[in-house]
């Protein structure tokens, strides 16, 4: 059976606009002693670049505005250290102050920032 260059090349097509669309919509990282000197009031996020719930929680922080920062567990000496340091291997790990939670769950940021005086309910 031959192969139709059209509906393949039409698939490829779209395949390609997705990926570049997704791309686009990722924000970028703000990393952790590059773009910000983490202080007490900044949340610190562990993360990957092939994370996808690491993007998802990136995109959350700053569309909410939230002050935070991210070491990548891959690309930066500091951010393996810390990894390292984890009982748990998972990304992404946040930190806020003391608590430390594992994964991207909004509600639990939301009450750990909020326990910690660093966000308030909306009005």
């Amino acid at each position: 059976m031959a192969w139709r260059s059209g509906p393949w090349l039409a698939l490829v097509a779209v395949g390609l606009l997705v990926l570049v669309v997704r791309q686009v919509e990722d924000p970028e990282p703000i990393l952790c002693g590059r773009d910000v000197t983490p202080g007490s009031d900044t949340l610190v996020m562990l993360s990957a670049s092939w994370c996808g719930y690491c993007r998802r929680a990136r995109d959350y922080l700053q569309t909410q505005a939230i002050a935070h920062c991210e070491y990548d567990i891959d690309d930066g000496a500091e951010g393996r250290r810390l990894f390292d340091t984890l009982p748990q291997r998972v990304v992404p790990t946040i930190r806020i102050h003391d608590d430390v939670l594992v994964g991207f769950n909004r509600a639990e940021i939301e009450q750990t920032l909020m326990a910690h005086g660093l966000m308030t309910l909306p009005e």
